[in-house]
């Protein structure tokens, strides 16, 4: 293609670029509170329209164009920020948000305020930038446009037919498991909890990255449209009041990503940049990471923390009731890795589920309720290797005669590898000489074998192999997750080793 002179594309674009001259002219001049809405997401158009329009010619890659095109990226997203935020506080009230700490609606409004100054700061370096282009400023008034903020005075009668939803458990259960799992995966929302403003600056993007603030908020986008297909309008949405507000909390959280993804853009993107004489930079950078995180990141982790207990409230009443059996875990019972595991997952959910182990029943959401069951486990251990002991040849036709200590010592020997052999026992120390094992006086063959088993069980040298198994009754969503918890060991393999966990369990990683 042939090279275009600097000077010459200014006439060629005019036309083009009128309105959005324009229209930055009148947001150079107007006071932030003074910005309507409308010239907001008119401006928005009017920016992305030359952006693409100047990418196409290499305005960015050229020095005589390239602060304009900056200017339309600054305005391009300003103006898309500036709108969502005026939509999430006229919209707040049908959010039927829930009560958090803060006064959401007052920051959002001086967010907003200080986002416009911003704006109104970037005009002016704009127009100052057009001025030293000496482009023709055919400037329409800004009254041509016709821009004005319509009140809300009022809301049109709901009386469309509502639709039956057969079936409305499975997508209730699912929009609430969801919202769950995200909350327990994007902890590091929470990130604003541990640091003071001064600090913001050293999460972004080690810990908050605009990639990752656009993924999660596309999942939270997707659980909003999936109760948008199957729930608005519905008998069980006008029955179950929780669900309208539900979809309040996942669209809020969803705003607010969405609209901080463009604002960590920014700082990412153009804050590192060499700001000059032509173009300066219309907000700091301490204002920009207060705005991300001290209001964006704090609200949206507020939000989402809020929506968790209504979440466990929503499948507490939608739960469906059973029973399970699982094995107990291979690695010395119900220790503190399969027992916070076993708990972290009752809690997630919020449902009451027991554990049950004979006639004795255990809250399987407080680990230190499932340590309690190993003493039961251990005794039964115990119990099933002294019938095997007694069963044994060398001690069933022992016929009272009297051993030495080292004959003693040879026999628990022999037995000791007989129950390994017999994959009834599982060690976990090499050194295994017994030297450290010396009977007592009137101490039978068989009381010593016993004794010197149970002491190596409770030192943790071996673990006594066991069939026994364990019931978990309650909420079938937890006992789904605690069933594929010991399909895979309860999170370690034979020797206590941590191992992965499948995909559905990823929540626990956290």
């Amino acid at each position: 293609m042939c090279i275009i002179s600097d000077e010459d594309l200014g006439p060629y674009l005019q036309a083009d670029l009128r309105d959005f001259i324009s229209l930055s002219s009148a947001m150079s001049q107007l006071e932030p509170k003074e910005i309507p809405k409308h010239l907001v997401m008119r401006l928005q158009h009017e920016a992305s329209k030359c952006e693409e329009l100047l990418d196409a010619f290499g305005a960015l890659g050229n020095v005589f164009w390239g602060p304009f095109r900056m200017s339309v990226a600054l305005a391009k997203a300003f103006s898309r920020i500036i709108y969502n935020l005026f939509h999430i506080a006229q919209s707040a009230e049908r959010y039927q948000l829930l009560d958090i700490e803060g006064d959401f609606i007052a920051d959002t409004w001086k967010t907003i305020h200080t986002l416009c100054k911003a704006f109104s700061i970037a005009s002016q370096n704009f127009m100052r930038v057009v001025e030293g282009m000496n482009l023709e400023q055919d400037i329409r008034p800004l009254s041509t446009y016709g821009f004005q903020n319509t009140a809300i005075i009022g809301r049109l009668k709901s009386n469309q037919s509502r639709k039956t939803i057969e079936d409305p458990r499975d997508i209730t259960v699912h929009l609430a498991t969801s919202l769950l799992n995200l909350a327990e995966e994007n902890s590091q929302l929470g990130i604003h909890r541990k640091l003071t403003p001064e600090e913001y600056h050293s999460c972004i993007p080690e810990i908050i990255s605009e990639a990752q603030l656009r993924h999660i908020a596309n999942d939270f986008h997707s659980l909003q449209s999936i109760y948008d297909t199957h729930l608005p309008g519905s008998d069980i949405a006008v029955r179950d009041p929780n669900l309208p507000v539900l979809r309040g909390q996942v669209t809020v959280v969803f705003h607010l990503l969405d609209t901080a993804v463009t604002l960590v853009h920014f700082y990412e993107r153009h804050t590192l940049m060499n700001w000059n004489e032509r173009l300066s930079q219309p907000i700091t950078n301490m204002e920009l990471l207060t705005i991300i995180i001290g209001y964006f990141v704090t609200y949206a982790d507020r939000y989402l923390n809020a929506a968790e207990g209504l979440c466990k409230d929503i499948l507490k009443s939608y739960a469906t009731q059973g029973t399970i059996e699982v094995p107990i875990p291979n690695y010395r019972g119900f220790h503190v890795r399969p027992s916070t595991l076993i708990a972290k997952i009752a809690t997630h959910y919020g449902s009451d589920v027991n554990m049950i182990l004979g006639k004795t029943v255990y809250d399987a959401s407080l680990p230190l309720e499932l340590f309690r069951a190993n003493e039961e486990l251990n005794r039964r251990k115990r119990d099933a290797v002294a019938h095997y002991i007694m069963d044994h040849t060398k001690v069933k036709n022992n016929g009272g005669c009297c051993y030495n200590s080292l004959q003693m010592k040879q026999v628990l020997r022999d037995i000791f590898l007989n129950l390994l052999e017999n994959q009834r026992i599982m060690i976990y120390d090499s050194d295994f000489s017994f030297s450290d094992l010396i009977p007592y006086q009137d101490e039978t063959l068989a009381e010593f074998i016993k004794r010197s088993i149970a002491l190596y069980l409770a030192m943790g040298k071996i673990d006594i192999i066991s069939d026994d198994t364990v019931s978990f009754k309650g909420d079938m969503r937890v006992l789904e997750d605690i069933r594929a918890l010991a399909e895979n060991g309860y999170g370690e393999d034979r020797f206590g080793n941590n191992i992965v966990l499948p995909s559905n369990l990823s929540y626990l990683k956290h």
